[in-house]
């Protein structure tokens, strides 16, 4: 399971998309305390997800940080990345909020599963 971002200037979409690289839900909060909140309190309901955010490093960086100082590890999912699942999803490379933090969820998991199946 795995709790996944597209962060924006002024929002952060997220998208809960599991093992079988469904979404399960998503939600839309404002950047800032209040939303940070919401996107937590949403991410309670799966207890065991990872967290994936498109850009960890960049736009992404402030939500990485928080979630850092809370003790939360953040995968970092590449634009490009993310990007290439959209276009490769039945939705064609439709690009909008929602689509991509399902994308980001979607090549998190896909990385760990083909990791994980790599040789010792």
């Amino acid at each position: 399971m795995m709790i996944a971002v597209a962060p924006h200037k002024a929002s952060w979409t997220a998208a809960a998309v599991d093992a079988k690289l469904r979404a399960l839900a998503t939600i839309r909060v404002p950047v800032g305390d209040d939303g940070y909140r919401t996107l937590r309190r949403f991410a309670r309901r799966w207890r065991d997800a990872g967290w994936a955010i498109e850009g960890a490093t960049g736009l992404g960086a402030p939500l990485t940080n928080r979630l850092s100082d809370d003790g939360v590890d953040v995968i970092d999912v590449p634009a490009k990345l993310a990007a290439r699942v959209r276009l490769l999803s039945a939705g064609h490379g439709r690009k909008s909020d929602d689509t991509d933090a399902v994308s980001v969820g979607v090549a998190a998991l896909t990385s760990i599963l083909h990791a994980s199946d790599a040789p010792a």
